[in-house]
């Protein structure tokens, strides 16, 4: 198989050092906006730089991973599907449901196998729990608590304060990966939202702290609060999911507990991060979606998952807006 890669910012290094482990593909080139950085990394990699997608549509990839800013895919995402090439697409799927609504024709071609760069739904933690909520270790869910704190350090990029580029702070750059394990967890839509959003640093022009109140359509709730510091801070990423019979609290990058019949088991998986490094859920999103192409199975993460992202996102900053509830219209 043939590949190619659309942006070498930090997703998308991570996405090209997953696939890299990979037999048998072979990457053909790249597209970056930064000439020095272009430069450099094709040196490195021994892989030429394109300036145009165009050219690299006409070696005929197998797919494209599509890693640019937010506000630069629409157009790559159109030409890509029009062309019949497969795409693994970083979140967001697109700034906004206006945004989505110019590319749903194109990218739910049948025979075209899309996915979003959910990553986190692959972590051993997050598939653990979600197997325990399966075979019912925990009864009912009734609700469902996630907790995001991190800081945002001086290697992230610029453009994420520019909601013109970006489309938005904490909930698109970071938080949508929670939306996104919440309706995976819960397995169900959302139904309506209500949200409050702040600033810590009042010198960016989108938001770095927020607040959601989630209605799933099945009866569950859940609640979500994620905040993009710009200082030093001890970061967390946890949910804790309460069920009728028991309790999972899943700590994103250490493991699990499990509360079962008065009993507490701890799943550490440090050693595993440690072996396998922080960011190996690339790399199995990379081997499972190979798989998907290979056997024309869907992929964990569907387009429809994508889509549905941004709709709830939309819903949210209404919401933060209108300072009511929003029903989300799938």
């Amino acid at each position: 198989m043939k590949y190619a890669l659309l942006g070498i910012g930090q997703a998308g290094l991570r996405h090209y050092e997953a696939f890299k482990k990979i037999r048998r593909l072979k990457f053909i080139g790249f597209t970056e906006f930064d000439k020095k950085k272009a430069i450099n990394f094709s040196h490195k990699n021994n892989v030429k730089h394109y300036k145009n997608l165009k050219d690299i549509i006409n070696l005929k990839p197998d797919f494209i991973i599509i890693a640019l800013p937010h506000s630069f895919r629409l157009e790559e995402i159109k030409l890509c599907s029009i062309n019949n090439i497969n795409l693994i697409i970083e979140k967001p799927l697109a700034l906004n449901s206006t945004q989505l609504k110019l590319i749903e024709k194109y990218i739910y071609k049948k025979k075209l196998i899309h996915t979003i760069s959910f990553v986190h739904r692959y972590r051993k933690e997050v598939l653990k729990s979600k197997n325990f909520i399966i075979n019912n270790y925990i009864g009912k869910i009734k609700f469902i608590s996630e907790m995001m704190i991190s800081q945002k350090n001086a290697l992230l990029p610029k453009w994420i304060d520019d909601k013109k580029k970006s489309g938005g702070g904490v909930l698109l750059y970071n938080a949508i990966h929670s939306i996104d394990k919440l309706c995976f967890l819960a397995n169900s839509n959302i139904d309506y939202v209500f949200a409050k959003k702040t600033n810590i640093n009042n010198n960016i022009d989108v938001e770095d702290i927020i607040t959601v109140s989630i209605n799933f359509k099945n009866g569950l709730l859940a609640n979500l609060t994620a905040v993009f510091l710009p200082y030093k801070t001890t970061p967390k990423w946890e949910t804790k999911i309460f069920g009728d019979s028991g309790q999972i609290d899943i700590n994103i990058r250490k493991g699990l507990v499990l509360i079962k019949d008065n009993k507490i088991t701890n799943y550490d998986y440090l050693n595993y991060y440690k072996k396998n490094g922080q960011n190996y859920n690339f790399y199995a999103q990379a081997k499972s979606y190979i798989k998907s192409l290979k056997t024309k199975q869907p992929p964990l993460v569907s387009i429809k998952d994508g889509i549905n992202s941004v709709k709830i996102v939309d819903a949210i900053y209404k919401s933060t807006k209108l300072n009511k509830a929003i029903k989300i219209k799938y």
